[in-house]
């Protein structure tokens, strides 16, 4: 039988593939590269922290009501506002460093005038804020806005006869304000205004007239300057 040249040269090339492939080296499985030994293992230094302030602020009021019906009612500067608060920043997942809660008790005064003779007084009241603190850090400073409910009580007031049975003592609603902090730590100062907006009404709807009733809730805008104290050590 007449064998071909082509067919003895494909022959051979079969030969030498195979033993081409059986001197290969495989070293290359049973030592893979490590693709992680550049990888920085060293721990990073965490860039937020979370603060704890403790401060006073000092405040006043420009003080109203909104009534129904009308009482010709108008605005009242009322002094000697002390409140006393505590403020935690706290950082959510390492990443945001924007979120607070400010809880405080403050003592100070809030009114209003009339024209009627029998409307107008002025109040000594007792507040407890519990607010959510948002806020943007430059440098040292910080934009801060503010937003939460607050439960007062009206310890006593200026009007002939002190309060009676148709007077609501107990008081709640929203705060909710803006300002700027200049952080000099261990100090920081806040300057902020805010308004507030009562939920209960100052008095029982009949307390003048079984027939027309009145509604008449606190409305207040207030401006505070408070001094707080990072309890924090420097970092």
């Amino acid at each position: 039988m007449k064998v071909k040249f082509s067919h003895i040269l494909f022959f051979v090339a079969i030969l030498l593939q195979g033993s081409l492939l059986s001197a290969q080296d495989y070293s290359f499985m049973s030592n893979p590269p490590d693709d992680f030994q550049y990888l920085d293992t060293t721990p990073q230094k965490r860039k937020f922290f979370n603060e704890h302030m403790i401060g006073v602020k000092y405040g006043v009021n420009l003080s109203n009501v909104r009534s129904t019906p009308k009482i010709n009612q108008s605005s009242k500067l009322t002094y000697n506002n002390i409140t006393v608060n505590y403020t935690f920043y706290h950082v959510l997942w390492d990443r945001m460093a924007n979120f607070g809660l400010q809880i405080g008790a403050k003592y100070g005064c809030e009114g209003y005038e009339s024209e009627r003779s029998d409307f107008g007084e002025t109040c000594k009241i007792v507040e407890f804020p519990m607010l959510s603190q948002f806020h943007i850090n430059f440098s040292s400073f910080r934009l801060l806005v503010d937003v939460g409910p607050y439960y007062g009580y009206r310890l006593s007031t200026d009007r002939e006869g002190g309060f009676d049975k148709y007077d609501q003592r107990h008081d709640y609603g929203i705060i909710a304000g803006a300002g700027f902090a200049i952080v000099l730590r261990p100090i920081e100062l806040h300057l902020e205004a805010c308004y507030k907006f009562a939920l209960a009404s100052m008095y029982h709807a009949n307390k003048y007239s079984d027939l027309y009733w009145l509604y008449c809730y606190p409305s207040n805008i207030m401006f505070t300057l408070g001094i707080n104290l990072h309890l924090d050590k420097k970092r």
